[in-house]
């Protein structure tokens, strides 16, 4: 024990006397680690977003208007404030169809930023006595029912103090928040046809129109179709495409396989920069351990001469490169932990695909890996790079050079 602990004080004051090459040894084992934690965090959470979105889609197909396809996807997938409309009569088409077992439908407009947020959310009007894909979501139930007034916000929605919603001058009572969905739902508040009359009401007396308060039970923005086990929802499009017109369907299987798809080499890039970095950081250890302690040789010639064994020369690099590892694991693991948590919107918005955050136990855990790796790195490096050095002949070693 009393040779661990004098090894260890020797190889942390040889870490202190040279600070500039133990810097350098470290910033290899920060990319290391960063690497790691940044490349699994990211995995994990695309995984996360496309699992969630499935689970919380609720619907098999949604039915929107022809011309607004993109506009439909970026509300689901993006947040991006949209608003379109179609007459009600599709939603009234659907449901005598042989094969479909509900069908519910909703209706889009907008916020100003200044009313609620710090940006613009999805207004979405759906109806409590047919719904089935909204309820199923809720975390935090306030009120037992939706009335007149109330609404549900998203899991990213932030009420007021007073557990309420500003929008276009007027307040509502929160009656419940969804969890997590991992699509731009997230962003979105939901209330009862009558409350969204209200709110159209409101904006137009501030100057925005969407479309004409009195005429607003006659459209929808989409409609939701859920049908019955082995339907052939192929033949039910076809039914609904002979008594509507101008209509675009949306399948959910065939949209989180599309994004799968680009989750897929957005998941192979993230596995070849994590590769390469890792072995860069590996490599450029060894190599730095190797020609510092080359340089060091007659530093380990006269220890030897001095009476320590090979066996604790050994023992005092492979405390160096464990003391190096580990300090530069934490470091690439703060590193990451300011890039990943701080910059999470934008990683989101960038990747453009369903993103949701691991537990913190996974967090902890990636952080935990991040620090053992680049520790293994370095106490291997270093190892490596003293074992022939120690063995080295003293008198040829202290000869060496002249």
């Amino acid at each position: 024990m009393s040779n661990i602990k004098e090894s260890f004080r020797f190889g942390i004051r040889n870490i202190r006397k040279r600070p500039y090459r133990s810097f350098c040894l470290m910033l290899a084992a920060v990319i290391g680690s960063y690497a790691l934690f940044v490349g699994l965090s990211l995995k994990a959470s695309l995984n996360n977003g496309i699992k969630r979105m499935q689970e919380r889609m609720g619907a098999d197909f949604m039915i929107v208007p022809e011309e607004s396809e993109v506009k439909a996807k970026n509300v689901l997938l993006t947040g991006e404030p949209e608003f379109f409309y179609m007459d009600i009569s599709v939603a009234r088409a659907v449901a005598d169809i042989e094969g479909v077992e509900c069908v519910t439908s909703q209706l889009y407009f907008t916020s100003l930023s200044s009313d609620c947020c710090s940006t613009r959310v999805q207004l979405i009007a759906f109806d409590p006595d047919t719904d089935f894909v909204i309820h199923p979501w809720i975390d935090e139930k306030v009120t037992e029912k939706v009335a007149n007034g109330s609404v549900i916000v998203g899991s990213e929605v932030t009420p007021l103090p007073d557990g309420k919603v500003k929008f276009y001058g007027n307040e509502y009572q929160v009656a419940g928040k969804l969890g997590e969905t991992a699509t731009g739902l997230d962003n979105s508040v939901f209330m009862s046809r009558d409350t969204m009359h209200g709110i159209l009401n409101d904006a137009k007396a501030k100057g925005y129109q969407f479309l004409n308060p009195e005429d607003d039970g006659s459209y929808v923005s989409t409609v939701l179709i859920r049908v019955k086990d082995n339907a052939d929802i192929t033949g039910i499009e076809k039914q609904i495409y002979e008594k509507a017109e101008g209509i675009k369907f949306i399948e959910t299987d065939k949209l989180v396989n599309d994004i799968t798809v680009k989750l897929g080499s957005v998941e192979s890039i993230i596995n070849i920069t994590l590769t390469v970095l890792l072995v860069f950081s590996f490599v450029t250890m060894i190599l730095f351990f190797s020609v510092i302690f080359h340089e060091r040789k007659k530093e380990f010639a006269v220890l030897r001469i001095l009476g320590t064994t090979s066996k604790k020369i050994c023992l005092i690099s492979l405390t160096e490169g464990i003391t190096i590892g580990a300090a530069g694991g934490i470091g690439g693991l703060i590193l990451g932990i300011l890039t990943v948590f701080p910059f999470n919107d934008y990683i989101e918005n960038t990747l453009d695909v369903p993103y949701l955050m691991p537990a913190v136990s996974a967090v902890i855990l990636y952080g935990l890996l991040g620090v053992v790796v680049t520790t293994a790195f370095g106490s291997l490096a270093s190892f490596l790079s003293t074992l022939s050095l120690a063995h080295a002949e003293t008198y040829y070693t202290m000869r060496a050079g002249e």
